[in-house]
């Protein structure tokens, strides 16, 4: 380490390694004087009601006259008339994922029940004719799930992935946020974008 180096670090805070200089907490200017009109704050007010107004009759319009062939001025979503095209990479309803002849493909290995944080996941484990597992039960708890995707990397068969899905999250009744496993099933097809998506982004990854 050279001895700029050693300089330089001792200008840093130990914890935080931030220069101490911007650690350092900024004056306020509180004695600002202000002119009479500065103070009556009048220009200030005209501006903001004509900056709302210009806002609301644009939108108006836009509503009204729907413009042909171009794009609205404002990007505002009417919905639930319009919805937006949500990317690959949005964490929505994590969601099981079945084969083409309706099964699904989890094993309930329980390696997503374990490594959820907020344990929102509950697995019963069976075997069908005595050799390979599935879940008879799998229970997630939407009302505790924090959205991470941890189920959906760790899952070595792809068998639950992060859908689209942004609808219906909020209930006022904690107990209809409880999801089943019939409930949680979705098609290979539904969820095709997602699964390229982490099959893309995870073969970046060096574990």
């Amino acid at each position: 380490m050279n001895k700029m180096t050693d300089i330089d670090q001792k200008k840093c805070h130990p914890m935080v390694g931030v220069p101490i200089e911007k650690l350092r907490p900024k004056q306020v200017r509180k004695n600002l004087e202000l002119t009479l009109w500065e103070s009556l704050y009048i220009f200030e007010i005209i501006r903001g009601m004509y900056i709302t107004t210009r806002h609301f009759v644009l939108n108006m319009i836009g509503f009204v006259f729907k413009p042909k062939g171009q794009k609205r001025r404002i990007f505002t979503v009417y919905y639930p008339e319009e919805k937006v095209t949500i990317p690959a990479a949005y964490r929505g309803r994590p969601v099981l994922v079945t084969w083409k002849n309706g099964k699904e493909k989890c094993v309930a290995c329980g390696l997503c029940e374990k490594i959820c944080p907020a344990n929102a996941i509950m697995i019963v484990a069976e075997e069908r004719d005595g050799s390979d597992r599935y879940p008879s039960a799998y229970t997630l708890d939407m009302s505790r799930c924090v959205y991470c995707g941890y189920c959906e990397e760790v899952c070595p068969k792809e068998a639950i992935v992060m859908s689209a899905e942004y609808q219906g999250l909020a209930e006022r009744d904690r107990s209809k946020m409880i999801y089943s496993k019939e409930q949680l099933l979705r098609s290979e097809e539904s969820v095709k974008d997602r699964i390229e998506y982490i099959r893309r982004i995870y073969s970046k990854c060096s574990y």
